[in-house]
């Protein structure tokens, strides 16, 4: 349980098309304002603004800021935490903890979905787990992994880039140079996408989410195509690490339940017998704001008990 004077940590989250920010108690709890908002083009500037926000407002409840942590959709450094790459926010290029310079203070940074399961971990659907995977889908598709009670990073600190799987060699070209990855076919922009060219309506998820719940046929095939299709990847994820969870989380998991009985269906259909018997597939209990929670969790040594 958090202490009503215990430090809260700053937790914020760069996405492909907004910002995410919070203060995040000890026990993962978000305080005060939730903050979710279109992303500038100055990202690295509506982070310093946000964090100015965050720290008035928790000196107007008599707190302090100990700490701030970020997460990017991008790569980060595993040795270094310098943020390599942003194609979405290149002003965070370079950025790394504690780096002079940027006015701007961070004390941990990391990749978005390794972020969102890392908060998933600690505070929600994976809590008191040894080995779990997470799919985000929202702008893009991020994957993650724990196992054995540690992060997967990888050498360079891009491990399980679930977007990239590959679901059809010969499909649309892909901004990572390849071609047919998931993130062309099953990710909230291309959900989007694809419902404007089924139904000439506009290239907006939630207004195709609207139109699945209305009955509208061409919405509700896109989304089974959807669950079908992450169901598939997250069978490949479960058959490689062996989770006991897989965590289904990002902007799109908002609307679940209307495409989670085809993913659940298509990724049992694909697991082998003994990853089939062993992972649950659940939504992630953090929503949006699962990667703010963890980029707090990740800033949060030294302050917290971790």
């Amino acid at each position: 349980m958090s202490s009503e004077r215990e430090p809260l940590i700053a937790g914020f989250d760069v996405g492909g098309t907004s910002v995410r920010a919070a203060l995040v108690a000890v026990d993962g709890r978000l305080v005060g304002s939730t903050i979710d908002e279109p992303r500038r083009p100055d990202a690295l500037g509506q982070v310093r603004d946000l964090r100015e926000r965050l720290v008035a407002e928790a000196a107007a409840a008599g707190r302090s800021v100990a700490r701030t942590g970020l997460c990017v959709a991008g790569s980060v450094e595993a040795g270094t935490g310098r943020i390599a790459s942003a194609p979405t926010a290149p002003a965070l290029v370079g950025l790394r903890p504690g780096a002079p310079g940027s006015g701007l203070d961070i004390d941990a940074l990391a990749n978005d979905a390794n972020a969102a399961l890392l908060g998933e971990w600690r505070f929600g659907a994976a809590r008191g787990v040894g080995d779990a995977v997470g799919i985000f889908v929202g702008t893009g598709v991020g994957g993650a992994a724990i196992t054995g009670g540690r992060r997967l990073l990888g050498a360079s600190g891009v491990a399980l880039e679930a977007g990239h799987i590959v679901v059809d060699p010969d499909g649309p070209s892909c901004g990572c140079g390849g071609a047919g990855c998931l993130e062309q076919v099953a990710s909230g922009t291309a959900l989007a996408r694809r419902f404007a060219a089924a139904t000439g309506g506009p290239a907006d998820a939630r207004a195709a989410a609207r139109a699945a719940r209305a009955g509208d046929p061409a919405a509700v095939r896109l989304f089974t195509d959807l669950g079908r299709r992450l169901g598939v990847a997250v069978a490949t994820m479960a058959n490689l690490f062996n989770p006991e969870v897989v965590v289904v989380g990002g902007g799109v998991a908002d609307v679940s339940d209307l495409f989670l009985e085809d993913l659940r269906a298509a990724a049992h259909r694909h697991m082998t017998t003994v990853t089939g018997r062993d992972a649950r597939i659940v939504v992630g209990r953090l929503g949006r704001f699962a990667g703010v929670a963890g980029a707090a969790a990740l800033a949060s040594t030294g302050v917290w008990d971790d």
